[in-house]
């Protein structure tokens, strides 16, 4: 009996055991299989990601050549030697594509350069077969309103990314251009070792090839295909086997699980720790990762505020020792206007390169935005060397850039933040009271670091004290309108008014426009002022007016979308037309966002309504945005009219300015105009309109026609 009780036992614990196996196998056969599928998955997405963003940036390359518009001048002249070196020397410059191809109308004549060839000029790069399946291709993306097309090439057995666009700069490339026939500009990329070895480093992906033909068996392929839907073969690649790697570490415990099911089963915790710990070590990878910028190799604003939300820096805070100094680059625009973007971001790398430099290696430095970085310091000798730090890293941008031969000076507006144990901060408010500093020594245009004091964050306040007034003024009918008459050069008459906005505050008396417009458009209460301005137009001066009415707009007004359509029904619903208003914008337009400030623009010249170019000749405009933008008048600033009388090159400067309208045919306003000399000398250079005390002072709206009626008298 004893015998049939242990052989049951036994049996109930081979069962058990097998069983145990079983499960145990299958549940490491499913584990095994999605672990493999999984990074089998983002392979394919991360390999996904660098094709798709390989096309953009060759797209990025062929509008930055394709739409400089001396370059359409250059091929009609057929300057092949200038073309040579504005093209082909990109090959020595950097190491970004490889082709660059330039096709004329009808594809009768080319220009190609290859990286291969460097400089000498080719005509059998591409084929007609080529040029012509590139056209149809851009034909399609016309159609959706894309003016650029991304084709996969096979030249010569090699494998290319080409993007082709039309050459030149235009206002409407839909209407103005022809893919089909116009000179079009051809950028190639080959997709070779150089190609693949950089994608097997950014990506972590091992063994990447391109194969032209069908894949092989057995392989993880990624099938190449383009915006367009051409195919060129197969990207394959050493798919990793995170499943099977942990199926060979546990293969021993489960055989010793079968004789010793605890000892198997301590086995596999260990092994699964071990397993914990590699995923914890690609986490922590990815983690560094998505803190790091890529284009300067510092740490990005996530990454630092990683670093500030630290247990160890959360803990220097609230010890008062900690620091933050925050930099924003002086003169980096002018590198991007005048050398290109492709310079700007060496400068951003050669900038941290030097900060990296000029600072020790555990002090967390970082690029937060565009042109700005941020140095966190934490414990009680970092923090008393702060000041030390920053005129460092001050210091360290002393020595001028040197980008392709020309020297960029670079500076910096620095503001520092400190703690102490009698008044610790956190680091929120550390980078807060930074970040007023830098913006209060950029303001004063300082050359040194400027450190937080109370006084900044009363001038804080001072500013949100404003911005309630503001609101409070606008309930309580504080604000109002006058005008100013624009008269013609010709006779005097009043052409048009210039639609002016003023405060009279119960206790701050008159606030004049420049202190209270940029709070406004902080606070985005230039919405509700801008409707006032409009509404109080459409009210006063309404229909049947003999002269139109300009309106300013500010930039910031440029981010409503319905801006024209909201100022269309306003307008409508007093009777008045577009044609009846003039918005009048500042050169500030132009530096935050110019295809959106452009596309409102467009909308709002398609409405009917006039667009001007205010205070022109002070700010960021050049020739290229006037052809660009649908401007109708020209508004010089009153600094050029001021310097009338001062010799013979102030009125050669305003003469070059009105031959300047008259060669873009559009219309010149000379603001400021005081004096009757003043006039008479504008009228002399060819200035159509004319704007000053000496024509009015801004008046109300009834004073206005009382003075018009008294003039026609």
């Amino acid at each position: 009996m004893g015998r049939t009780l242990d052989s049951t036992l036994g049996r109930y614990i081979n069962v058990a055991t097998l069983l145990s196996l079983i499960a145990s196998v299958l549940t490491i056969y499913f584990f095994v299989g999605a672990l493999n599928r999984n990074a089998v998955q983002n392979d394919r997405q991360l390999l996904t990601a660098g094709l798709e963003a390989a096309s953009r940036q060759n797209e990025t390359w062929v509008a930055d050549y394709g739409w400089w518009g001396e370059l359409l001048e250059l091929w009609n002249d057929r300057r092949k030697s200038v073309l040579t070196g504005s093209l082909a020397s990109s090959f020595s410059d950097h190491s970004a594509f490889d082709f660059v191809g330039l096709y004329g109308v009808g594809d009768t004549e080319a220009m190609s350069w290859h990286r291969d060839t460097g400089e000498r000029l080719r005509t059998d790069v591409l084929t007609g077969e080529h040029v012509q399946s590139l056209r149809a291709d851009l034909v399609e993306s016309y159609a959706d309103n894309r003016f650029i097309a991304t084709h996969y090439l096979k030249v010569d057995g090699e494998l290319y990314l080409a993007s082709v666009t039309v050459v030149g700069e235009y206002a409407d490339r839909h209407s103005m251009t022809d893919p089909a026939s116009d000179t079009i500009i051809v950028i190639g990329t080959a997709l070779d070792e150089g190609f693949l070895a950089e994608s097997e480093e950014v990506f972590l992906v091992s063994d990447v090839r391109i194969h032209q033909g069908a894949l092989p068996r057995g392989t993880t392929g990624l099938e190449v295909t383009d915006d367009a839907g051409h195919t060129i073969g197969w990207l394959s690649w050493r798919a990793s086997r995170p499943g099977l790697d942990t199926l060979r570490l546990t293969f021993l415990p489960l055989l010793a699980y079968i004789a010793a099911f605890f000892i198997g089963a301590q086995l596999i915790a260990t092994k699964a720790r071990a397993l914990a710990r590699h995923a914890a070590g690609n986490e922590k990878r990815a983690i560094i990762a998505a803190g790091t910028d890529n284009l300067s190799g510092l740490p990005n604003r996530h990454g630092f505020t990683s670093f500030t939300e630290s247990t160890a820096a959360t803990a220097a805070a609230a010890r008062g020792e900690a620091a933050v100094i925050y930099i924003d680059l002086n003169g980096f625009k002018a590198v991007n206007d005048k050398a290109g973007h492709r310079a700007g971001d060496d400068v951003i790398r050669r900038v941290a390169h030097r900060f990296r430099g000029a600072v020790d290696a555990d002090i967390h430095i970082a690029r937060i935005g565009g042109d700005e970085f941020a140095c966190a310091l934490i414990g009680e000798d970092r923090t008393i060397a702060a000041l030390d730090i920053a005129r460092h890293l001050s210091d360290c941008l002393a020595k001028p850039f040197d980008i392709d031969g020309r020297l960029f000076e670079i500076g910096a507006a620095i503001g520092i933040a400190h703690s102490d144990s009698g008044h610790p901060k956190p680091f929120s408010q550390l980078i807060h009271d930074a970040d007023l500093a830098m913006y209060r020594a950029k303001a004063d245009q300082l050359d040194k670091p400027l450190i937080f004091n109370a006084s900044l964050g009363l001038e804080a306040d001072a500013r949100r004290a404003l911005e309630a007034d503001i609101e409070a003024g606008l309930d309580r009918d504080e604000f109002f309108v006058v005008y100013q008459p624009i008269a013609r050069a010709s006779d005097g008459s009043t052409a048009s008014v210039e639609a002016l906005l003023r405060w009279e505050h119960p206790t701050r008396g008159a606030v004049p426009p420049d202190v209270f417009i940029p709070v406004a458009e902080n606070s985005k209460l230039i919405r509700r002022l801008g409707d006032f301005v409009v509404r109080s137009v459409c009210e006063e001066i309404g229909a049947g007016a003999s002269h139109t009415v300009s309106i300013n707009l500010s930039p910031a007004q440029l981010n409503d979308a319905r801006l024209c359509e909201h100022y269309l029904r306003e307008i409508h619903a007093h009777g008045m037309t577009a044609e009846a208003i003039e918005f009048e914008l500042t050169e500030a337009v132009l530096i935050d966002d110019f295809e959106q400030a452009k596309a409102r623009l467009v909308e709002l010249h398609d409405a009917g309504f006039k667009v001007n170019l205010d205070d022109f000749g002070t700010g960021f405009a050049s020739v290229g945005y006037l052809h660009m933008l649908p401007f109708s008048k020209i508004k010089i600033d009153k600094t050029f009219v001021q310097t009338i009388g001062r010799g013979e090159g102030a009125n050669k400067m305003l003469q070059a300015l009105a031959l300047l309208g008259d060669a873009l045919s559009l219309d010149m306003v000379a603001e400021g105009v005081e004096t009757e000399g003043q006039a008479a000398m504008l009228r002399l250079l060819g200035f159509e309109y004319l704007q000053g005390w000496h024509f009015g002072h801004p008046l109300p709206a009834s004073q206005l026609k009382t003075r018009k009626r008294n003039h026609a008298a």
